[in-house]
């Protein structure tokens, strides 16, 4: 219920999920809900409303900050969770838990393996993703693989693991502009066509005119943006890369691991993610120039 000033809080129950409760230190079944905070004067919102997510653990019916809904796999309506083991609630609503859980039974099994408690370093520092819950997946078969498979697998993390740092990185001085002053390039053609359309009065051809412009200057910025990447990709990347001793298939396995939806756009590597195709076609074209082949550019 909103007020007449002041802030308001507003609480919606989205449903029961499986979660580690602080209080209780054990595995809890727990109800995920979204806190809501207005700011309002005279009824009227003043601020965009602050949300967050909240769990309530329903053994100690204690409050603490929850993950957002879309971390987990489903959120099962509380009536029917009461009716379910906790194990398979676990596995319905947050697998990525339960996958932690059995890695932990699995290191106290494996005791003293030195190359997997570096494996599960190395993928633990990793963004959480498809990536890193494919390479947990793998930990989680440890006990079956074979000396040779164990080396190898410590290798492909060890090489991701690296690829990933490297990637953060390189993100920091990625170009997200072209560099050129495409507005002022273009200002004196907004300048000559607003003068053109006070002496004509033909607002219709003159707003058609900078429309015109706009489009024109936003194709330029595009294209100077483009040869800004491949200069980029040529210049800082692969030599960079050498230096690391980074391949770069690795690299392009950790930078498309990033989502692309308007939630990744908060993440400084989504750019790189966005341009990721300009910068393979610009090792194939280097790739095709020094007769060479390279894994990341089939």
């Amino acid at each position: 219920m909103r007020t007449l000033f002041g802030t308001v809080n507003e609480i919606k129950d989205l449903g029961a999920v499986a979660e580690h409760c602080p209080n209780c230190n054990a595995l809890r079944c727990c109800l995920l809900r979204i806190v809501i905070q207005g700011h309002y004067i005279c009824f009227a919102k003043i601020t965009d409303p602050l949300r967050q997510s909240s769990c309530l653990c329903t053994d100690c019916l204690t409050p603490f900050p929850g993950k957002p809904r879309w971390n987990y796999a489903e959120v099962v309506p509380l009536r029917d969770a009461r009716g379910m083991d906790l194990n398979e609630l676990l596995t319905k609503t947050n697998p990525i838990l339960a996958d932690r859980i059995r890695l932990k039974e699995t290191i106290g099994e494996l005791g003293g393996d030195k190359r997997f408690a570096v494996a599960y370093e190395n993928v633990e520092g990793m963004r959480p993703g498809k990536l890193h819950s494919d390479l947990l997946q793998k930990l989680l078969e440890w006990p079956q693989l074979s000396e040779s498979q164990r080396d190898d697998l410590e290798e492909q993390i060890g090489s991701l693991s690296r690829a990933w740092r490297f990637a953060s990185q390189m993100a920091i001085g990625f170009p997200k502009s072209s560099g050129s002053p495409t507005f002022f390039m273009s200002a004196p053609i907004f300048g000559l066509i607003l003068i053109c359309m006070l002496v004509t009065r033909s607002w219709i051809w003159g707003g058609l005119a900078l429309a015109g412009s706009v489009v024109v200057a936003a194709a330029l910025e595009s294209t100077l943006l483009n040869r800004s990447i491949r200069k980029w990709t040529l210049q800082v990347l692969v030599p960079e890369a050498q230096k690391a001793n980074v391949p770069l298939d690795r690299f392009a396995v950790v930078v498309d691991d990033i989502p692309s939806s308007k939630r990744g756009m908060t993440e400084d590597l989504w750019p790189m993610k966005d341009q990721l195709e300009n910068i393979r076609e610009t090792l194939m074209a280097k790739s095709i120039r020094q007769g060479t082949t390279t894994p990341e550019m089939r």
